[in-house]
C-alpha cells in the first residue's frame, strides 16, 4: 500500500507477538542511544549489547517461562568479543540471555527495523527513514503527553513583525532571510492547533476515566490525579496565563493581513521563497507566501471555537464531580445514613422506657392535609361544538417590530447596492478624470462600505452593469497601497468611461 511503502511488510510483527513490550523497549532504547541526537553508526556488537542491557534492566518483559535471575553486566571491548564485567557472575544464564539478544537483533533486521551497511571491512547498523519516523513518533508518545506552549505565540508574533519590516531596498542577507520565518510561523500555528486538539482529546479521556470509576473515593482520586495534576496544572496553566493566545490573536491576524496587503513585502517574500527553492518562480513564491499568511490568519481567527469546546468540557467535568460530592452525603454511608441510625437508636431508648421525659422544646410546623376541594380535578364538561370565528391577529410587539426594522436597515446598509457604489465613485472621481484609491477620502461608514465594494470589484473584475456603465476599475498592486484610519489595502484605479462619460462629454459640448 502507498501508506506503508517506506516500511517492511512484517514491520508491525514486532508489536503483535508475545514479547511485544520487549521489542518496544528495545526499539525505544536503540533510538534514544544511537539514532537520535549526534550522528552515530554502531556496530552489530554494540546493538546486541544494547538489547542485552534492556533485557537485563527489564527481566519481567522476557522471562515469563524461564527465571534466569540476575544477569551479569556485559561490556563491549574491541570489535569481535564481549567480555564480562564480573567473571564471578558469568554463568550459563548470561550466555542464554546473550543468545536471546542476538535472536532479537536478527528479527529486527528481518522485519526491516534495522539494516546493516558495509564500509570496507567495517559493518555498521542504521535505521531506514520509514522505521525512524515511526519510532520517533512512538518515542514522543512514550514521553510526557502534556503540551507546552511556552513562547510559541510570542515567537509567531515576533517573526511576523520582523517580516513586516522587509522592503526591496534592504540588501542585508540576514534581514532578508527573515522572510523564511513566515513558513516557520505557519508550521508553529499548525503545531499550536494540534496542541489544542490534544488538550481536547485529553479532556475526553479524563472525563471517561472519571465517569468509569465505581465509588466516590476513586472518582475523586481519578479527578485530582488525571485532571488537576496532569492536565490542569500543566496545559491549562500554559494557555490561561500570560501565554494565552487571545492576548496576541488580534495582533497576529492584523500582522498577517498587513503583510499580505503590502506589495513591497510580498515581493521580498516571493524572492526569498524562490531563492531558497521553496517556489519555482517569483509568481509561485508570491502565491506560496500568500497561502502561508492566509493559513496563519485563518488559524488564529478561528481558535475561539476550539477554546469554547475546551471550556465547555472543563465545565461539564467539574459539574459532574461537584454533583458527585453534593449527592455523596445522601447515600447510605453519608450524613443521611448516619442520621437515620441515630434516630433509630433514640427511638429504641424511648421504647425501653429509660428516658420518659426525653423531649426538647422546639417550634414544629403543624401538619396540613394535602386534601382540599380546590385540589380536585374539575369535572368533565360536555364537548362544545366547533364554532366558526374570525382568526385573531397575532399580538403586535413594538420591540420586535423595531428590531425587525433595524435589522432590515442594517442588512441594506452593510451590503451596498451597485447604485450606492456608483454614487460614491461619482463623488470621488471628477468628470473626464482618473483617480487612484490611495487618494480617495473616506468620511463615513457608508463611504467605507462603498469603497470596500469598489475594491472587491477591482480585484475580482466582476463589475456590475450599473457601475461598469460609467467607470472602469483596475488593480494596481505595484503602487503604494491605500492607508487610512479605516483600512489598509492594495491600490486600484478608477476612471470615467462607458456611455455615461460619452453622455457627459456630449453635454459639455
Amino acid at each position: 500500500m502507498t501508506l506503508f511503502r517506506q516500511l517492511h511488510d512484517d514491520a508491525f510483527l514486532a508489536f503483535s507477538r508475545d514479547h511485544k513490550h520487549l521489542y518496544a523497549a528495545c526499539l525505544l532504547d536503540l533510538h534514544e542511544r544511537f539514532f537520535s541526537g549526534a550522528p552515530s553508526f554502531p556496530t552489530p556488537q554494540q546493538v546486541v549489547h544494547a538489547i542485552y542491557d534492556v533485557m537485563r534492566a527489564n527481566p519481567v518483559l522476557w522471562n515469563e517461562g524461564d527465571d534466569l535471575g540476575s544477569l551479569p553486566e556485559m561490556i563491549s571491548a574491541g570489535r569481535r568479543r564481549i567480555r564480562k564485567a564480573d567473571a564471578a557472575l558469568a554463568s550459563e544464564k548470561g550466555d542464554k540471555a546473550l543468545g536471546l539478544a542476538r535472536q532479537l537483533y536478527a528479527r529486527l533486521l528481518a522485519w526491516g527495523w534495522l539494516e546493516e551497511e558495509e564500509y570496507g571491512l567495517r559493518v555498521t547498523v542504521d535505521m531506514a527513514m520509514g522505521p525512524l519516523l515511526v519510532i520517533q513518533r512512538l518515542a514522543s508518545l512514550n514521553k510526557d503527553l502534556s503540551q507546552r506552549f511556552g513562547g510559541l505565540i510570542v515567537q509567531i508574533r515576533l517573526n511576523l513583525e520582523a517580516v513586516e519590516k522587509l522592503r526591496p531596498e534592504i540588501t542585508d542577507r540576514k534581514q532578508r532571510e527573515a522572510a523564511l520565518a513566515v513558513r516557520e510561523a505557519r508550521n508553529q500555528a499548525d503545531q499550536f492547533t494540534k496542541s489544542l486538539r490534544a488538550i481536547l482529546a485529553d479532556l475526553k479521556r479524563v472525563r471517561r476515566t472519571v465517569m468509569e470509576t465505581k465509588t466516590v473515593a476513586t472518582r475523586l482520586e481519578a479527578f485530582f490525579e488525571e485532571f488537576v495534576e496532569q492536565l490542569l496544572l500543566k496545559d491549562f496553566e500554559s494557555i490561561l496565563t500570560v501565554n494565552h493566545p487571545y492576548r496576541f490573536r488580534d495582533a497576529i491576524v492584523d500582522l498577517a493581513r498587513r503583510i499580505s496587503y503590502t506589495p513591497e513585502t510580498m515581493q521580498v517574500l516571493a524572492e526569498e521563497y524562490t531563492a531558497s527553492s521553496m517556489a519555482a518562480d517569483i509568481e509561485d513564491g508570491r502565491m506560496a507566501a500568500a497561502d502561508d499568511l492566509l493559513a496563519i490568519e485563518s488559524i488564529f481567527d478561528q481558535i475561539g471555537e476550539m477554546f469554547d469546546r475546551i471550556e465547555a468540557f472543563r465545565r461539564q467535568l467539574e459539574a459532574r464531580v461537584r454533583n458527585t460530592i453534593k449527592y455523596a452525603e445522601r447515600g447510605g454511608q453519608g450524613l443521611v445514613g448516619r442520621a437515620s441510625d441515630l434516630v433509630r437508636r433514640l427511638d429504641a431508648l424511648l421504647r425501653d422506657g429509660r428516658h420518659h421525659n426525653a423531649t426538647t422544646e422546639w417550634s414544629i410546623e403543624p401538619l396540613r392535609s394535602p386534601w382540599s376541594e380546590h385540589h380536585q380535578a374539575p369535572a368533565r364538561q360536555p364537548r362544545r361544538p366547533v364554532e366558526a370565528r374570525e382568526l385573531a391577529e397575532p399580538p403586535s410587539d413594538p420591540l420586535y417590530e423595531l428590531r425587525k426594522k433595524l435589522r432590515l436597515e442594517y442588512i441594506a446598509r452593510i451590503a451596498p447596492r451597485p447604485e450606492d457604489v456608483r454614487r460614491f465613485l461619482e463623488g470621488q472621481v471628477p468628470p473626464f478624470a482618473t483617480r487612484e484609491a490611495r487618494f480617495m477620502e473616506i468620511d463615513t461608514v457608508d463611504d467605507f462600505l462603498a469603497f470596500d465594494c469598489a475594491r472587491r470589484y477591482a480585484l475580482t473584475g466582476e463589475i456590475p452593469v450599473q457601475v461598469a456603465a460609467g467607470f472602469d476599475l483596475e488593480p494596481r498592486p505595484d503602487t503604494p497601497p491605500h492607508d487610512s484610519e479605516w483600512l489598509r489595502c492594495a491600490n486600484f484605479v478608477v476612471r470615467r468611461s462607458g456611455p455615461l462619460r460619452k453622455a457627459e462629454a456630449a453635454r459639455a459640448q
